[in-house]
């Protein structure tokens, strides 16, 4: 899980929405609305942090609008702009579920006990999530994330991964 001690980056502010103090929000959770089951958070910026506390939040067309309390005009919103949203922890999930956060790093190990590599970071793609697994080569490998067909256990404790993936397949055309 996530330190204690630093805030979790969730997503920032990134323009104004209308003249009533509303901000237009990108969200880095999946799906992006869950950025919205917060309601405190910590606006960072390079000049300094201060709290925010949601008030109300919507989907709007292809994006997210926000109000903050205390926002109530264009000219507080402005200020608010750029502002990375943060909270102090993340929520619990629930069994089976997992932060993006917590695969990265894993050691990912297949059926044949052949260790692939580390997991490097994930994609979103339209269909499913894929995991960029780096090897000793640097070379990534591509999986996709889903269990149970590809992604077969999570091991948090053990910093491990099993997945069903060849090492053959790679070099299958």
């Amino acid at each position: 899980m996530a330190s204690d001690s630093a805030p979790i980056e969730l997503g920032r502010i990134v323009g104004t929405h209308g003249v009533r103090g509303w901000v237009k929000v990108y969200s880095d959770c999946r799906p992006r609305e869950a950025i919205f089951k917060y309601k405190d958070f910590l606006g960072l910026s390079s000049q300094g942090n201060r709290p925010l506390r949601l008030s109300a939040s919507r989907v709007q067309g292809n994006g997210l609008v926000a109000k903050f309390v205390g926002v109530d005009d264009m000219d507080q919103a402005r200020a608010l702009n750029g502002l990375v949203l943060a909270v102090a922890t993340l929520k619990p999930l629930q069994k089976g579920e997992f932060y993006w956060r917590d695969l990265i790093g894993l050691t990912v190990i297949n059926r044949q006990e052949e260790t692939l590599g580390r997991v490097k970071t994930l994609l979103e793609t339209g269909a499913n999530d894929v995991l960029v697994v780096v090897d000793d080569s640097d070379r990534e490998i591509l999986i996709p994330y889903v269990v149970p067909r590809y992604v077969e256990h999570i091991d948090l404790e053990q910093k491990q991964m099993r997945v069903d993936y060849s090492l053959d397949w790679l070099n299958e055309n």
